[in-house]
């Protein structure tokens, strides 16, 4: 089961080609800038690496698109994520897809699940939760991403129709 796990998140890490630097071409770099662009981690309640929940996001202007990745029960889910910045620490998810779990009930195969949820910055960490009184609750650290990462990310058809404004043309 470890095996698989580490095999899943290397595999999603390779799919994403998210980089925690922002360098590149002129083009890329034009997606990779934005304060929430970049890799993501919360290893809350484990201690196992492969077991930590992550974002990897890339920010065109106010889109953000990216991957999405949590274990729980023993098992492991993934998917894909897209966004609309309001202000460099405030967001909305506007659309999910990946394996059906608590994030969403559509495969990615099957098209997108609008959504409206939060997704924001405090305190230099990234928050997809927030508290009954309202207040920001951020678990999710920044963690330098393989500029290889990001690349990849980037060259996925999927992620290019993402920041050109695909799913719907105001997310």
């Amino acid at each position: 089961m470890r095996m698989w796990t580490m095999v899943a998140v290397l595999g999603l890490a390779a799919c994403t080609g998210l980089g925690g630097t922002h360098t590149g071409s002129d083009a890329d770099t034009s997606a990779t800038t934005g304060s929430f662009a970049g890799e993501w981690a919360s290893c809350q309640g484990t201690t196992a690496p492969e077991e930590c929940g992550r974002y990897l996001l890339l920010q065109r202007g106010s889109r953000i698109c990216g991957t999405w990745f949590y274990f729980a029960s023993g098992k492991e889910y993934t998917g894909r994520v897209v966004a609309r910045a309001d202000s460099p620490t405030e967001a909305r998810r506007t659309h999910v897809c990946g394996r059906p779990g608590s994030a969403t009930d559509t495969e990615c195969e099957a098209g997108w699940q609008r959504i409206d949820t939060p997704l924001r910055i405090c305190n230099g960490q990234l928050s997809d939760l927030t508290r009954a009184d309202g207040s920001c609750f951020a678990y999710y650290h920044a963690v330098r991403m393989a500029d290889d990462r990001r690349d990849a990310l980037l060259a996925e058809p999927w992620m290019q129709a993402c920041l050109s404004g695909v799913p719907g043309d105001d997310p």
